[in-house]
């Protein structure tokens, strides 16, 4: 997965450096620290805004990032993460810009950062603080993109999943730890695997944590343990009012379950095709003899229906003998009414 994250966002920071940012109408200048947030001793909440997720697929297909936000801060948030990302979290800069216009708290631009041009656009799109990710990143890299975002006034979270991505966060200075409890191949959270590394972090820093988290004994747990924040966002993408279920969770509440339609089982209909009745009349014809129904002259022969041989244009020997047969009927018939038309003219 990350190594195809790498090809779009080159491709994407290419694109973006022609035509140029675009997304907001001036520079932010202001700041919402993150790290002021977190250390106010309890848990802050960071709620996440995106279209869907690496692991979900894409979840929303329109919606309002501003809007949610709102409703998000109103029922618990206490910072944002917005998604600007549209290859996996299927967000878009408009959407960290117009947030930025609509509430006073720390905002998280959620994108994978490669290169000194995207640090400069966080701090225009509004961003108060920015994620590294080590696994994507030299460390040479690391260390200068961290140095040009401090002087841009914004915080940095460095993403690790595994003690040497905590060393080397360390080495470049690092104040704000994400623990990341997913695997970055296919993105399944493991909340357990996550919770050994946070005694792995310095005493001095600030843990925000990141798994799957949908409970508030989770939260509750988190806490206890020494983590300053959590991020919240899957457990919002399936919901269409984000912030009323963020509300329920904080609240102690399980998330609804949705019901599954029952269908009923349709049985399938017989197709019946339409005769036209001329055909109709035309197979019973063939098919079975015609009735006797007492309008036919005693003595006359039934008639029956030609055969299939017969109707193919060849004659059968039985039937040309009962034709000839009929024929020396109708002879004998005509010259028997012929005497009698003579011996009456003769009377």
């Amino acid at each position: 997965m990350l190594k195809r994250v790498a090809i779009f966002k080159a491709l994407d920071i290419e694109i973006k450096k022609q035509r140029g940012s675009v997304a907001a109408k001036g520079n932010y200048r202001g700041h919402h620290s993150l790290k002021e947030q977190l250390s106010q001793g309890t848990i802050t909440i960071i709620a996440e805004i995106a279209g869907g997720s690496p692991g979900l697929g894409k979840t929303r297909s329109n919606f309002k990032a501003s809007t949610h936000a709102k409703s998000l801060v109103e029922n618990g948030a206490k910072a944002l993460s917005v998604a600007t990302d549209k290859f996996l979290y299927f967000g878009d800069d408009k959407g960290l810009s117009e947030t930025r216009s609509q509430v006073k708290v720390p905002l998280l631009r959620r994108e994978f950062i490669f290169e000194e041009y995207q640090v400069e656009e966080s701090k225009i799109l509004g961003a108060d603080a920015i994620f590294l990710m080590p696994a994507l990143l030299t460390q040479s890299k690391l260390v200068d993109l961290n140095k040009l975002a401090i002087a841009k006034g914004l915080d940095v979270v460095f993403e690790v999943t595994n003690d040497d991505e905590i060393k080397r966060s360390i080495e470049v200075g690092a104040q704000l730890f994400c623990i990341v409890g997913r695997n970055l191949e296919n993105w399944h959270p493991n909340y357990d695997k996550a919770i050994v590394l946070i005694k792995k972090i310095p005493k001095d820093s600030l843990i925000i944590f990141e798994a799957g988290i949908n409970q508030l004994v989770q939260v509750k747990h988190l806490h206890a343990l020494g983590v300053h924040g959590v991020i919240i966002g899957d457990a919002l993408l399936d919901d269409f009012y984000p912030g009323k279920r963020l509300a329920s969770l904080l609240k102690g509440e399980a998330p609804p379950i949705k019901k599954i339609p029952k269908v009923k089982a349709v049985p399938t209909p017989v197709v019946v095709t339409a005769v036209p009745a001329a055909t109709k009349a035309a197979k019973e014809k063939i098919s079975s003899p015609r009735k006797d129904t007492g309008s036919r002259m005693s003595g006359t022969p039934a008639r029956r229906t030609p055969s299939t041989t017969a109707r193919k244009g060849k004659k059968e020997p039985i039937m040309a003998k009962k034709k000839a047969a009929k024929k020396a009927t109708k002879k004998v018939a005509k010259k028997a009414t012929k005497k009698k038309a003579a011996k009456k003219k003769k009377r």
